[in-house]
């Protein structure tokens, strides 16, 4: 339609001054003495409109001039931009392919454009991080850190870096000076934890773990093996110290005391230092929750013959444990030895051989053999001590010979 309108304004334009110029009769007379020139009204006007043109078609050809410069820096930054956009595209598409060297190349290239210049550089120093160049890496960290907008980026992806090469408390004094800034984001949160797990920081680790939501964060099965760590190497620590150690017992949540390998570490701990009962308090409270072999075993490991009373009391417990326990060869194992502890040899013998019917796995298949050839030797039966002793020593050879195997 406007095509049609341009067409038609064109025809009574041409029209209109078909007209007027038939119609007019003037003249236009240039005097330059001695000279003069007669022209007609109508031919004056056409030079004067050619004069028009010519003098606009001479000022655009200057502008254009003078913009050329201008025109062709700008087609210079734009092909630039285009190139770096599609560099900066394949490098992170080599990047997230594994395509490692490829992407720190293209990542490089992408550089020379000034506005992708930061992100380029940070791509290329993730790259680097995957080859194990730390020199490389490092050097584009700090070309991308040059830039004030990526500045936490950069030190929290610093931090992050810092643990996977093993300096946690590096890594912890970054994330300390962007705890000061106001910055505590969860990622933050998570690499504190790992740099504090990393250092043997297991206090900081606790209160991490508190801190951070329970199966939204990390999952609930992670939260409870890092607090079962902390505890665990908190109390080890600490070991050296009785006081210290009670002091840290007392702190830890009931039913994490109930914990067979948190309880079995502090029952330890007690015993070493003397404290029996102490140590068979901790072990009863958590046999009593729920079976552990290994507890059962440190039950009668961390007694004395020395302390009557003490063995008294041990017997009595496990004799309680009898209804659910008893299944269990280690909990015969354990009752056997403490009553051979308390030289009470026929009961002794009796929970021994109870354990040989059960036929228990080799080590505790060694174990009391060993003990029943320990007690024929103090009954005055040489006879069955050797056999016991030949037993125990085959049932050990044997378990060698198979793991030899294994390992061929």
């Amino acid at each position: 339609m406007r095509f049609l309108l341009w067409i038609l304004g064109l025809f009574v334009s041409a029209v209109g001054l078909a007209v007027v110029v038939r119609s007019s009769y003037g003249n236009v007379v240039f005097f330059w003495p001695p000279y003069r020139i007669d022209l007609s009204l109508n031919f004056f006007l056409l030079l004067l409109l050619f004069f028009y043109v010519l003098l606009f078609l001479v000022i655009k050809a200057i502008n254009l001039a003078c913009k050329l410069p201008s025109e062709i820096t700008a087609y210079r930054n734009r092909k630039k931009e285009s190139e770096s956009n599609q560099a900066l595209k394949e490098s992170l598409k080599a990047f997230f392919e594994g395509q490692f060297t490829q992407s720190g190349k293209m990542a490089e290239k992408a550089m020379e454009w000034e506005y992708n210049r930061a992100c380029a550089a940070m791509i290329a120093a993730y790259a680097f991080h995957a080859l194990r160049l730390p020199g490389r890496r490092d050097m584009f960290l700090e070309t991308a850190e040059r830039d004030p907008l990526f500045g936490t980026a950069c030190r929290v992806t610093q931090a992050k870096w810092l643990i996977d090469d093993h300096k946690p408390l590096d890594a912890l004094k970054v994330i300390d000076r962007l705890n000061a800034e106001g910055i505590q984001y969860l990622h933050l949160q998570q690499m504190s934890l790992e740099a504090n797990r990393l250092a043997g920081n297991w206090s900081g680790v606790l209160e991490l773990v508190h801190s951070l939501e329970p199966g939204r964060i990390l999952p609930e099965t992670v939260t409870g093996l890092l607090e079962k760590q902390a505890y665990e190497n908190i109390l080890s620590v600490s070991a050296q110290d009785i006081e210290t150690v009670k002091t840290i017992w007392k702190a830890v949540p009931v039913d994490w005391r109930k914990k067979p390998s948190i309880a079995l570490r502090a029952a330890r701990i007690f015993y070493h230092a003397g404290l029996l009962d102490e140590s068979r308090n901790i072990m009863t409270r958590a046999l009593h929750a729920d079976w552990d072999a290994d507890l059962m075993c440190a039950y009668s490991e961390f007694s004395s013959e020395k302390n009557p009373v003490d063995l008294e009391k041990r017997i009595e417990c496990c004799l309680q444990w009898e209804e659910n326990y008893s299944i269990h060869s280690q909990w015969m194992l354990a009752l056997g030895e403490l009553y051979y502890k308390q030289n009470n040899f026929e009961r002794a013998r009796f929970y021994f051989e109870r354990t040989l019917e059960k036929q228990p796995e080799s080590s505790l298949l060694s174990r009391t053999h060993f003990l029943l050839a320990q007690l024929c030797e103090k009954s005055g039966q040489p006879e069955q001590a050797a056999y016991h002793y030949r037993k125990s020593s085959l049932v050990i050879q044997t378990e060698s010979v198979l793991i030899a195997g294994q390992q061929e």
